[in-house]
């Protein structure tokens, strides 16, 4: 197809989603700006994208907006039409040539697209969206790097294939630097944490796992996630053999990124941090509930071993309350190793861990990282090929 000629115009690019959606954009937009050098490029965003695309040095301005509040509720289609209004009259002003939807285009979004009005709209329809350049439905499950980059084919621009790229400061090397120390034995990370509690394991089965680790491979554990995740954080604590480093709360996302690219190994469930992992190299084990894990391409990097027990029908079926699919995260502690989990044993998990340490590369731990503000997976290299363990 032949190329859009959008050089030296004017592009919003919608890219709405969760971190790692977030995360799987920045190919893209790195091929857009190769494709039109002299383009001015806009990227709106959530308040959460803020530290992910503030520093990428693809796009000239990020424009950041908070999500619908209201999901699931009454109110909230009243909520969405106000808000997208509003946005709408505001993007309107600043006279974009073309609009660019990214991600997994929801109705809300590809709304948005129509009312901003740019002559020229692009992402995935299949019909009546008023897109000037649209991508037909793609597969009935495909990642949001895979839509993003059919998204650009419209335009006549073709996705580079790039390794996934973060952006840290300095400062952020200095501090996890510090944090991690030197101490001696490979450097593990629990990242129990997740959006929706249906895809988190049990605290006391990674707290069996870390201890496991401890006294098998002399392990020093970390334990990373947001601030919301502490309770996640003490109850793993409380059941280690060893006091684990505690960092839940204690990071920005620049520190988070670092902290992780000096892991060995990284234990984690469905969340960005595995998108982080890959981004940096360091090796993962992640452990995936009930949703395909092609819609985040969990277990396409070389350096991550995907623990799945099986894979639920499509729709998210297996939520007793209905809220997957509607809402943005669900943390009801009910429903943690529902999701497939539960089937999942600490030996398992404690002996792939072991397999990669045996098998990795000199220690990220004990190498020293100058610099910063690079890209992060440049410090980072393959250390294992990918493998995937069917459990059941």
């Amino acid at each position: 197809m032949k190329r859009v000629e959008l050089d030296g115009r004017k592009i919003l690019v919608i890219a709405y989603g969760h971190l790692a959606d977030t995360m799987a954009s920045i190919p893209a937009l790195r091929s857009l700006r190769a494709a039109y050098p002299s383009a001015s490029i806009h990227v709106l965003a959530l308040e959460s994208a803020a530290p992910i695309l503030g520093p990428c040095p693809y796009i000239d301005e990020l424009i950041t907006w908070r999500d619908f509040q209201h999901k699931g509720q009454r109110v909230a289609r009243i909520e969405k039409a106000g808000v997208l209004a509003a946005l709408a009259w505001k993007l309107k002003q600043s006279g974009y040539d073309a609009t660019i939807v990214f991600h997994r285009s929801n109705g809300a979004m590809r709304k948005l697209a129509a009312w901003i009005g740019t002559p020229i709209r692009a992402g995935v329809s299949n019909g009546g969206d008023g897109y000037t350049h649209a991508a037909a439905p793609g597969p009935e499950v495909e990642s949001s790097r895979e839509e993003n980059s059919r998204v650009l084919d419209a335009l006549g621009v073709e996705e580079d294939g790039g390794a996934l790229e973060l952006w840290t400061k300095p400062e952020d090397v200095e501090w996890a630097t510090a944090f991690v120390g030197s101490g001696s034995g490979p450097l593990v990370g629990l990242h129990p944490g997740s959006d929706w509690s249906c895809q988190q394991w049990l605290p006391k089965r990674f707290a069996e796992v870390g201890s496991t680790l401890q006294t098998a491979a002399r392990a020093r554990i970390v334990i990373t996630g947001s601030g919301a995740e502490t309770d996640l954080e003490d109850e793993i604590a409380q059941g280690l053999a060893n006091d684990p480093l505690r960092a839940c709360g204690q990071t920005t996302f620049g520190q988070f990124v670092e902290v992780i690219r000096r892991l060995d190994v990284l234990i984690c469930v469905n969340s960005a941090a595995a998108a982080v992992a890959t981004a940096v190299g360091t090796p993962a084990v992640v452990l995936l509930g009930l949703e395909d894990a092609r819609y985040t391409g969990v277990g396409s990097s070389l350096t991550q071993i995907l623990i799945q027990p099986k894979v639920a029908p499509q729709g998210g079926g297996w939520c007793e309350f209905g809220r997957w699919g509607v809402l943005s995260g669900c943390n009801s502690p009910m429903c943690r190793g529902l999701g497939g989990l539960a089937s999942v044993a600490p030996a398992i998990v404690s002996a792939e861990v072991l397999k990669m340490l045996e098998r990795s590369a000199p220690a990220p731990s004990q190498t020293a990282w100058a610099g910063g503000g690079t890209p992060a997976h440049e410090a980072g290299t393959p250390k294992r090929a990918s493998n995937q363990v069917p459990i059941g």
